[in-house]
């Protein structure tokens, strides 16, 4: 095709291609569609002439052709604002349709309302070529979906503008006069926004390139219906066309054919319309590159076909107001759903459709878009004007239309479900992420992410998806783990800390900052690893057990201990004995409280015989093995009131003293003064340990023995932290006998 334009040509680019594309929906939406629907019916046209009038605009897809072969010759974007000026004037003779109607001559009057209505229809088809190829220069990466969702918003939010001036004015007056002024003023801004395609960036084509391009439509779609998925894909596009050209042109005649409502009501509907399509936008412009097109073109096929079924149930009678809710909300559902569907078919297409055939295969899109719009807005009025020769009803001859129509729509449906993902979710998780709050903001976030040019706000993004921890934000988090800014990486990792689970990419990215990132890092990969169990993990944390980066060699520590790989236990043991650093002593002693094996606890009392133990390393310690020995959870609190405050040791011990007692329902004032004593004195750790093996003599645990064995050591008991915890647990085994058996 052509070159890869700058970003800053394609920011250039999109900045005119989006002004282009808000002044011409709103031209668009005044002198096709409805517009000419309501003025063909004021001038007495048919549904057949309704249906043929609908039909002109995908008829125009098959002048395509002539549009390639001037691009062969000439410039693509030139190609493109040409015909768009030349569709603009081919309106101009529409002016002089009020001069007839006031004559009387009626039939002359529809005949140049058709007439231009077909040649403004034809320049555009063949100005059309550029249309697909335009939208894949403006948006050659990764948010081409994205970009195509906020040109639907665009065209369906100025369509309402243009919409809401049309109700307003036919609000005042209904004649042919009304019609007249609309089609002026589309006209006009028909014109500026044909000029505003001069300005676009018209990429050069290179010579290997352009002889590509000269490639056959034919040889290029027998190319391309030799993949299955195109196969696939062409059928359930083709049927839904035909379903949504059924259905679209003739959701205003229903209302007033049915309902009786006025065409200033009837232009309500046709706001109501463009909100659903904004509302489709509004969801698909976040998610449809995050959850893929797939997904999004099967959930709007599928709601295109139920979108119907209130139609065909509706009684056809009712209050005025219920007649005119009922109809507002079925404009909106339908167009949501058509809409919607269109706006992922195009994604999908241009995901599965190498860049080179875009312009052949662009032609195909388009035929097919023009060949089933066409045959459904005719075969549509012709099954209305049957019916009603038939001598059926207005109301059932519009519920059988409705029910063929929602037919044609559910077999679409039916032919997309072997297409193939190309990288989207599938359609229950798209559901589900669509349907839960959590989910859709990340996924606001994650636009937000993309969108922002400010580093610091980047991280506070990224900062923020931790704290909303959606699963749909982490191939995103994946790729900020390979930034070169260490805040970005920082910020990546503690939010994937938060998602449910990690999927196998993320694993890797996790276990590749666990081998390179040392001093940066690595210390919090090691730590999700171990949080979420990974065992992959396990060789590479044991050999950063001894890591010179002291978080790295904690944090691996403790994950080997989360993952529960016992054979680390005897590094870790090393570690503690080898190492100085309070950090990497606080996790070692935290993966052995994780293992909670009790024969592990020699390692954390040996631990404490060192003089130059830190205050915090040692208590973590204690708390530790008095976790182990099945300490009542009191003693936490207890130990933290004479951490703070070492001097009211013997007053808490008094306390305990007093509830002990309370609960044997008797005192022992030898044992109170025995344990007042150790604890004031180390020296009297003889009489302590008498007490303790004449209590409950021959049934002391391992671990109780193993305890009492330490707690001669002088080297221990001259640490008031130890004396305090040897005291509160022989309260406890006083309390609890049960407690020395362990």
């Amino acid at each position: 095709m052509s070159e890869q334009l700058s970003s800053f040509r394609i920011k250039k680019g999109r900045r005119t291609f989006n002004a282009y594309s808000a002044v011409n929906s709103f031209s668009f939406s005044l002198v096709t569609g409805n517009t000419l629907t309501l003025y063909a019916l004021a001038l007495g046209s048919s549904s057949t002439q309704v249906g043929l009038l609908n039909a002109f605009m995908y008829l125009s897809f098959f002048a395509i052709p002539i549009g390639k072969a001037l691009v062969r010759s000439g410039s693509l974007v030139k190609t493109f604002a040409n015909f768009w000026m030349l569709r603009t004037g081919a309106l101009l003779p529409m002016v002089f349709i009020p001069f007839l109607a006031g004559a009387g001559n009626l039939g002359a009057a529809l005949g140049i309302l058709l007439l231009s209505a077909f040649l403004f229809n034809l320049f555009r088809g063949i100005g059309l070529i550029a249309n697909n190829p335009v939208i894949g220069f403006l948006a050659p990466g990764k948010d081409r979906g994205e970009y195509i969702v906020r040109l639907s918003l665009i065209n369906n939010g100025t369509a309402l503008l243009g919409t809401l001036f049309l109700a307003f004015l036919l609000w005042h007056n209904e004649g042919v006069e009304t019609y007249n002024l609309v089609l002026v003023i589309g006209i006009a801004a028909g014109f500026a926004a044909s000029a505003l395609l001069y300005r676009l960036p018209d990429p050069r084509v290179h010579p290997r390139e352009k002889e590509r391009g000269e490639r056959s439509l034919w040889a290029e779609t027998a190319q391309a219906f030799r993949e299955p998925n195109f196969r696939r894909f062409v059928l359930s596009y083709l049927i839904l066309g035909i379903g949504i050209g059924m259905a679209r042109p003739f959701i205003v005649v229903y209302g007033k054919a049915v309902y009786g409502q006025s065409d200033s009501l009837v232009t309500v509907f046709s706001v109501c319309a463009s909100l659903g399509a904004l509302l489709m936008g509004f969801v698909m412009r976040v998610s449809i590159d995050r959850l893929g097109a797939k997904p999004m073109y099967i959930i709007f096929a599928a709601v295109s076909a139920l979108s119907l079924v209130p139609a065909i149930l509706a009684p056809g009678i009712g209050h005025q107001a219920f007649s005119l809710a009922f109809l507002c909300l079925l404009s909106a559902a339908v167009n949501m759903g058509f809409a919607g569907q269109e706006s992922a078919a195009q994604t999908y297409f241009f995901a599965m459709v190498p860049k080179e055939g875009i312009l052949n295969l662009s032609m195909l899109y388009y035929f097919i878009l023009g060949s089933t719009g066409a045959l459904g807005a005719v075969a549509g009025g012709s099954v209305l004007d049957a019916l009603s020769a038939a001598g059926a009803s207005p109301l059932w001859a519009w519920r059988i239309f409705f029910l063929l129509a929602a037919a044609v729509l559910g077999l679409g449906f039916w032919a997309q479900r072997n297409l193939l993902d190309l990288g989207s979710f599938p359609v229950r998780d798209t559901l589900a992420v669509l349907f839960s709050p959590r989910d859709m903001r990340a996924l606001t976030l994650l636009r937000r992410l993309d969108a922002t040019e400010d580093p610091e706000e980047e991280t506070e993004i990224i900062a923020e998806l931790g704290t909303v921890a959606s699963g749909v934000s982490a191939e995103v988090l994946l790729d900020r783990l390979s930034s070169a800014r260490f805040a970005v990486r920082y910020e990546a990792l503690l939010s994937v800390s938060n998602l449910k689970r990690l999927s196998s990419k993320v694993r890797e990215a996790l276990l590749s900052e666990l081998r390179d990132g040392a001093f940066t890092t690595a210390g919090p990969a090691a730590r999700i690893l171990g949080e979420f169990r990974v065992h992959q993990a396990v060789p590479l944390l044991k050999e950063r057990i001894f890591s010179p980066d002291y978080r790295l060699a904690g944090e691996s520590m403790l994950a080997l201990a989360r993952i529960g790989d016992a054979k680390s236990q005897f590094l870790i043991a090393e570690a503690l004995e080898t190492s100085n650093n309070p950090f990497v002593l606080v996790r070692g002693v935290q993966a052995i409280a994780e293992f909670a094996n009790p024969s592990a606890i020699p390692i954390l009392l040996d631990l404490l015989r060192n003089e130059s133990l830190p205050p915090h390393v040692a208590d973590e310690t204690i708390l530790t093995v008095s976790s182990m020995m099945g300490m009542p959870k009191k003693f936490f609190f207890a130990y933290e009131s004479w951490a703070r405050d070492r001097s009211r040791g013997a007053s808490l011990l008094e306390g305990y003293l007093d509830e002990c007692f309370s609960l044997r329902k008797r005192e022992d004032p030898e044992l109170a003064e025995l344990l007042r004593g150790f604890l004031a004195d180390p020296s009297r750790d003889a009489a302590f340990d008498q007490w303790i093996m004449g209590f409950h003599r021959g049934k002391t645990g391992v671990t109780a023995a193993l305890l009492l064995g330490l707690a001669l050591d002088a080297e221990l008991l001259r640490q008031d932290s130890f004396r305090f915890f040897l005291c509160f647990w022989a309260l406890s085994v006083y309390a609890n006998p049960s407690l020395i058996e362990i």
